[in-house]
């Protein structure tokens, strides 16, 4: 992604939205005027780039081992705190992440605020970012189009970690903000209702898809068609796979308290539409999908890949986090759960224990297995990580064996470069970008929605149904094998296995988390959240979870500033 870095010094007044007193006063050079500054467009573009340097660089697993999916290999680790109960009203050992997307969301309000068109003046763009003219307009529109889509992105934020019943029985999002604000403004501001938020968020997913190119293909030279070579930036997929994402939160049940069927129906037609932009293709092969090389940096060919963060290489964190520690020092942190394992279905499509054709083995489990089980998680016997594993009890990587040994059984392979080597001499490192929107996710999306505004998985009121996109997540691990997905008729089986394919297709893509929180029947209902994780070692569970609300509490420190923010239910 070829953005400008620009430090806070680089950037004028803006404001973390969070606190009165706590915003930084700051301009582009200190002996350059702010109205100076602005008329050069590597400094205005800063406002937008500003947000785009915020986008998440890796995947926070920390959210996966707070869940049935995994566990830390450390009880001091903060997920593991938080899942066995350190979440309260004053402490959230997940952190929060309200001051920078208000940071961000106000950096693109003073974008757009200036991102306006003066026909009476020779240059009718607030500056000038192209000598030639017809560039010079295509680089206001794509810009201005970035701008709506990264204050979407920042305001879906707030919505997922925030969003939540409040103690007087209303389902709340956000403060929405949409203007520029300093700290003369009214900054104590109260909550926006969730629906307020959802159609807010919606509205700026719009407006970015009507300025943005549908996607970068440089097929006519044209700045919208990718002249400039910055793929990862955002584009018209980018924004309706985004509203789609918002809609299906918000007829979810923990938030859609009335079970208001329009809701379902409207995230349907916005998944819909979204795919109808790109094409029900079937999903790219895992090589092709997660391949370093493909990840749609000025080459454009990732096409499930809609949207990620920027691409670091020459790095080793996650490996070096996650491998084994007998594979020269990993620290094995994140390991996937007996849960999860048990989750992936035999390669005929089948749970485990209700195939027809293949036994499932508990001591031989990797056996006829879908083959994402393989690629996702490294067990006993296993070739991972430049040696052979062993995780059975009393085993060279099994807990006890070493402080940073595994817990569960198991360590962790999906989204690690086993092409990485930790050995001193020889060390490897490997170039990669997070996955933030893609196909396979809004697939799911879709086939969520639609099940559930139609009543039934055979319902093609949206174009396809529920069922024919299932089976192209599942055409991808399973290929013609499966013969399970035909069986299931009636809603409720299909969305229980809906479930469970999103748990497996999107694990450790922080979802789970969120995902077991919107599904949640309310505030009381913690069946989801507080199932426990189990590793190999034992009947007990590895870990349990103790989380007192599905609904998140707002940041302590936000609620003694503040007198209008209410918090959420349980906190």
């Amino acid at each position: 992604m070829k953005l400008y870095k620009f430090s806070l010094s680089a950037l004028v007044s803006i404001l973390i939205l969070s606190s009165c007193s706590d915003f930084l006063d700051t301009v582009p050079d200190q002996s350059m005027p702010t109205e100076t500054a602005i008329q050069s467009p590597n400094y205005f573009l800063g406002f937008l780039y500003q947000a785009y340097d915020g986008i998440e660089d890796r995947v926070t697993f920390d959210y996966e081992a707070a869940t049935d999916n995994a566990i830390a290999n450390r009880e001091y680790y903060k997920s593991s705190k938080a899942a066995r109960g350190g979440i309260s009203f004053t402490n959230n050992p997940l952190g929060d992440t309200w001051e920078s997307s208000y940071m961000q969301i106000n950096s693109v309000n003073w974008f757009i605020e200036h991102m306006v068109i003066d026909t009476t003046k020779l240059i009718p763009t607030p500056v000038r970012f192209d000598l030639d003219s017809v560039v010079n307009m295509e680089i206001f529109y794509l810009s201005l189009g970035e701008a709506y889509f990264l204050r979407a992105w920042y305001q879906f934020d707030l919505l997922k970690k925030y969003g939540g019943l409040a103690e007087d029985d209303k389902v709340y999002g956000f403060p929405i903000s949409t203007k520029y604000l300093t700290y003369s403004d009214e900054l104590d501001l109260k909550r926006n209702t969730y629906q307020e938020c959802v159609n807010q968020i919606a509205a700026d997913c719009d407006t970015a898809f009507k300025y943005l190119p549908l996607a970068y293909t440089k097929s006519n030279g044209t700045v919208g068609e990718g002249l400039t070579n910055d793929a990862g930036r955002a584009n018209g997929i980018s924004a309706l796979a985004l509203k789609a994402r918002t809609l299906l939160l918000n007829a979810s049940p923990a938030f859609n308290k009335d079970n208001n069927t329009e809701l379902w129906k409207s995230a349907a037609a916005a998944a819909k539409e979204a795919i109808d932009a790109i094409g029900d293709d079937d999903l790219l092969a895992f090589s092709a999908y997660f391949n370093k090389n493909n990840l749609n940096d000025a080459k454009y060919n990732n096409k499930d890949l809609f949207f990620r963060g920027p691409i670091v290489a020459t790095d080793f964190t996650l490996e070096k986090e996650n491998f084994p520690p007998r594979a020269y020092g990993g620290n094995g942190r994140f390991n996937p759960s007996q849960n999860l394992v048990e989750a992936f279905p035999m390669k005929d499509g089948y749970p485990i224990n209700q195939s027809p054709t293949y036994t499932y083995d508990p001591d031989n489990q990797m056996a006829n297995r879908d083959q994402r089980l393989n690629k996702f998680i490294a067990s006993d016997g296993q070739s991972f990580a430049g040696i052979t594993l062993d995780t059975k009890e009393g085993g060279q990587d099994a807990l006890g064996s070493e402080p940073n040994a595994t817990r569960s059984g198991y360590y962790l392979k999906k989204l690690l470069d086993p092409s990485v080597s930790l050995e001193p001499g020889k060390q490897k490192k490997t170039t990669r970008a997070v996955f933030l929107l893609t196909r396979p996710e809004l697939y799911l999306n879709f086939a969520e929605a639609a099940v559930n505004a139609t009543g039934s998985p055979d319902d093609a009121t949206y174009g396809y149904t529920a069922r024919a996109i299932l089976a192209k997540v599942r055409k991808r691990s399973l290929g013609t094998a499966d013969v399970y997905l035909p069986t299931i008729s009636g809603k409720d089986d299909f969305v229980e296995l809906l479930k469970n394919e999103r748990r497996i297709e999107l694990c450790f893509e922080d979802f789970r988390f969120w995902d077991q929180r919107r599904w949640s029947a309310g505030a009381e209902d913690v069946s989801y959240i507080n199932t426990p994780a189990y590793g190999i070692y034992s009947d007990e569970p590895a870990e349990g979870r103790s989380f007192a609300s599905p609904y998140m509490p707002l940041p302590f420190k936000e609620m003694v500033k503040t007198e209008n923010l209410l918090n959420n239910k349980g906190w």
